[in-house]
């Protein structure tokens, strides 16, 4: 048994020590499918998930989804804290030089205080071989805190820097920003290169929501401060922005386009691994594509696209309109699927909203129509 006991504390306590290190310094969680942090962020998120679709205020909806995050950090330190105590408890009850231990409820208060480094003294390791392990475990206290210490102010401001630029995030009306309306607010006379300037900064953006969202993965359950404002809602309404653009003369493949091949980057690295057949067959399905000619049917996506098509017309000189919708669903398919993931997913808000919140939303896959209640 003791033997056992021996193997399963190891076992817990270089389990917890890897999916610690990893998750806190390596600049790329590549954790297991069975470490503790994806089983904690797995499986709590699905609660939380089941909990709040059963809500119909949507301020409450928010107010959890905004409490899970930060919730979430706390239970995983103490996720890492429990399983290296209870590992360490383990291996203190089946070594025998340790004066006043005499069952396991004496081995996992002994672990405990040397995490800690409390240091009663009452249990007193004897033995060399327990004495270097009390240290071991002492300094993985110390180190855990002190990781813990230094990862959350470099979390948070993450976060921050993330949600500022949100804030600029505007077209000068109080409804739903839809991808055309964005840009003829950038350029109201119609000048590409004030265009060019507004990608240039945010294409930035993109990258620091890369490299965050990369090193730190529950960042991306964190929501913003404002009701109607995600930073997933509001990727995709840059790469739809973005993605107009490339009809525009003097905009095609410059900023643009390649603020939105970061974005597809971002899209195909936080949804690897995702099964996307389900999205990937209803939004063909809303396209009207063929299977055999992958081309768009004249339906609702052509009078969409015509309306876009026409909207941008008034200001920019646009490519010929066959070729503008034919590239336009050519490109869009590259993240489309992916976006309507992570929406679903992280039960983001269904568009991004300026300074007021109260339409009733019609999607399209082009961009969206919003109708003030």
């Amino acid at each position: 048994m003791t033997s056992v006991a021996f193997v399963v504390g190891v076992a817990l306590v270089v389990a917890a020590a890897s999916d610690l290190l990893n998750t806190l310094i390596a600049t790329k969680t590549v954790g297991g499918r069975w470490w503790l942090t994806n089983l904690l962020y797995r499986y709590s998120w699905i609660f939380m998930r089941v909990l709040v679709s059963r809500i119909r205020s949507e301020r409450v909806r928010e107010a959890l989804l905004q409490i899970y995050p930060p919730m979430s950090v706390i239970m995983l330190l103490n996720a890492w804290v429990a399983q290296q105590i209870v590992g360490y408890g383990l291996i203190w009850w089946s070594v025998s030089d340790i004066e006043g231990i005499g069952g396991l409820g004496d081995a996992m208060y002994y672990s405990g205080v040397v995490f800690f480094t409390v240091g009663f003294g009452e249990i007193v390791p004897a033995g060399a071989v327990p004495r270097v392990g009390t240290l071991l475990e002492a300094f993985s206290g110390v180190l855990t805190m002190a990781l813990v210490i230094g990862y959350l102010p470099a979390l948070y401001g993450a976060f921050s820097q993330r949600e500022k630029k949100l804030m600029t995030l505007d077209d000068g009306t109080e409804d739903r920003l839809t991808p055309t309306n964005l840009l003829l607010s950038r350029a109201p006379a119609g000048d590409v290169d004030e265009i060019l300037r507004f990608f240039e900064g945010w294409e930035e953006w993109v990258a620091e929501v890369l490299g965050t969202h990369t090193t730190f993965p529950m960042l991306a359950k964190f929501r913003s401060n404002h009701i109607g404002q995600n930073w997933v809602t509001a990727l995709g309404l840059l790469a739809d922005s973005a993605l107009q653009c490339q009809i525009i003369v003097g905009a095609r493949n410059r900023a643009p386009y390649w603020m939105l091949r970061r974005i597809i980057v971002l899209f195909d690295d936080l949804t690897r691994g995702t099964d996307l057949s389900e999205y990937r067959n209803r939004l063909d399905l809303n396209y009207g594509l063929d299977s055999e000619q992958a081309r768009v049917s004249g339906g609702e996506s052509d009078e969409l696209f015509a309306q876009m098509y026409n909207e941008l017309g008034t200001k920019f000189e646009l490519i010929p309109y066959d070729q503008a919708r034919d590239e336009t669903l050519e490109l869009r398919r590259k993240y489309d699927a992916q976006l309507e993931y992570l929406i679903d997913f992280l039960m983001a808000p269904r568009g991004f909203w300026g300074h007021a919140i109260g339409c009733k939303l019609t999607d399209g896959p082009f961009g969206s129509v919003s109708i003030r209640e």
